[in-house]
């Protein structure tokens, strides 16, 4: 025999099974109902027949359109918290491991991430997304990296390590590189409009003609801010 508090247990785990008994349950006493009812004709089950479609549509509109946020809230908290479990960890695989679940957090429409103190270096996956708006590098390893053709704008780079970086076509305005090290990093036709160089690393005083000289837009009043 099947212990009662197991079967209970059981019905509680499984919506399917719920449902089915719930339902079960209303067609009997609906029929106890219409058995004593004289007045009752097939037309009026084909009247509540359309309402109730009317209502599983509705209804089944609004439980997915729930689970479907819902669902995809909860990966996007998942997956942050996964990241979260990766920064510090400078190895071959955290990289990878990081570097899918940011292609699954941009799948899923996360648009500021947070990658700062992670590891992502030689990595030049990230050239494959074209908004960075507002995403978070901060203290990130990123040596070798490369960005290309992306809006990275209000993005923060602050003690990043970006040496041997390169970008290209790059909208950086209102970026923070503070304290960043840019040793050899190459930028070339980016937009570097009030972007914060301060105390930033790079190999020698070239380094500002090089900018200059790569076309990049708004160079002017950089040179007080980095450091040789």
């Amino acid at each position: 025999m099947i212990d009662k508090k197991e079967l209970s247990n059981k019905i509680s785990k499984s919506k399917t099974l719920l449902f089915t008994i719930i339902a079960i349950s209303c067609f009997l006493v609906v029929s106890v109902f219409d058995f004593f009812d004289q007045s009752f004709s097939l037309h009026d089950i084909l009247v509540e027949f359309h309402g109730l479609v009317f209502d599983l549509v509705i209804f089944g509109i609004l439980i997915t359109t729930y689970e479907t946020i819902s669902s995809k809230k909860e990966k996007i908290e998942r997956y942050n918290e996964e990241l979260n479990d990766y920064k510090f960890w400078k190895s071959e695989e955290s990289m990878y491991r990081t570097r899918g679940i940011i292609k699954r957090l941009v799948s899923l429409g996360e648009k500021k991430l947070d990658l700062s103190f992670c590891y992502l270096a030689n990595d030049n996956s990230l050239l494959q997304y074209t908004d960075m708006k507002e995403w978070n590098f901060t203290g990130a390893t990123l040596t070798n990296c490369g960005f290309g053709a992306s809006n990275i704008t209000n993005s923060n780079f602050t003690l990043a390590k970006l040496n041997r970086g390169t970008f290209i076509d790059v909208n950086l305005t209102n970026s923070n590189f503070r304290n960043a090290n840019l040793y050899l990093t190459k930028f070339e036709n980016c937009n570097l409009t009030s972007v914060d160089f301060l105390n930033a690393r790079v190999d020698s005083i070239s380094w500002f003609s090089e900018l200059k000289k790569s076309k990049n837009i708004g160079v002017e009043i950089l040179k007080k801010q980095i450091l040789y």
